[in-house]
């Protein structure tokens, strides 16, 4: 390893919030007692106390306030140009990583220098999925959605777009890990030019991990790490509105950056639109079509189609 090449210790963590009071105290509760750490968190004209939540907790913070809801990317990039660390962490506010966690990914990134390492991300809910796999191709996202990836712990082919948590066995290489928490050098981020500001929220992590690979870096999930993630909590304004965002987003990065032809994007809309439409109905008749699950789903599968016309 060369000098180039070596960690250095210095890190700087990157907070964007949002309406992000009830959360926010927990994520900076968690960083509490680690050496050589600089939070820097970027508020995107929160409406409540976030900023003098911050404020209080952690006083030495480079606290930006935006006149205005940037979107997450934007935010980001200017939290690290703000920054000074040799490494870099995306960390959600509704998100927690603690002392053993964080020396966990320093570690695996004095292993693997240049690469991007994240934890294994745990939810409140009963976890079906991990928040990393592969890209989200016609295939992956085929066997993700009518089951096929189950089988995947004897046929690897049949890996989902997301893993399986009974897939993951130590540190492994893997396509992308979610920006809820990651680690990756700073020169690396320099090198691949940041996260991609093309979309307000959402499919940004799965690009920037795209961009690290073809530069011939790697990424890693190394499960010894924990975080928690409150899925969604970050904004605490409630809404049963479906954002359909997530999916809508990842199916023009599947078009701009993955697909071969634009038969293939109407095949993946084909077959994404289909699987969420599958997984509505099964939710409507387990527990009514009324039921979160049955129109959150219900309304990805309406909006993708919707996308077409």
């Amino acid at each position: 390893m060369t000098t180039d090449d070596r960690v250095q210790s210095t890190l700087s963590v990157v907070i964007v919030t949002f309406n992000s009071a009830r959360v926010v105290l927990d994520a900076l509760d968690g960083l509490t007692g680690i050496d050589d750490l600089e939070l820097v968190v970027i508020d995107n004209a929160s409406a409540d106390d976030t900023v003098d939540v911050v404020r209080s907790a952690w006083p030495s913070a480079t606290l930006i306030e935006n006149h205005e809801n940037v979107g997450f990317a934007r935010a980001v990039n200017e939290g690290v140009r703000r920054s000074n660390g040799d490494l870099v962490m995306l960390l959600n506010p509704d998100a927690q990583i603690g002392a053993h966690g964080i020396r966990v990914l320093r570690d695996a990134l004095g292993s693997n220098p240049g690469d991007v390492v994240a934890p294994f991300v745990e939810q409140p809910a009963p976890q079906r999925i991990v928040s990393a796999g592969r890209m989200p191709t016609v295939w992956r996202m085929f066997t993700h959605y009518f089951g096929l990836s189950r089988l995947s712990a004897r046929l690897p082919l049949l890996e989902g777009h997301y893993l399986l948590p009974r897939q993951v066995h130590g540190t492994m290489p893997v396509e992308w890990v979610t920006g809820a928490c990651f680690v990756v050098a700073r020169r690396t981020w320099d090198e691949v030019g940041g996260l991609s500001e093309r979309w307000f929220m959402y499919a940004e992590d799965i690009e920037f991990c795209h961009r690290v690979r073809r530069a011939g870096r790697r990424v890693w999930l190394a499960p010894e790490a924990r975080a928690t993630h409150l899925v969604g909590q970050s904004d605490s304004s409630a809404s049963t509105t479906v954002n359909a965002d997530w999916v809508l987003n990842l199916r023009d990065f599947y078009a701009t950056d993955l697909a071969l032809s634009r038969r293939s994007v109407g095949l993946w809309t084909a077959v994404v639109a289909s699987g969420l439409g599958l997984r509505g109905l099964v939710a409507a008749v387990r527990h009514g079509t009324g039921s979160p699950a049955a129109r959150r789903f219900s309304g990805y599968s309406r909006a993708l189609v919707r996308s077409t016309r």
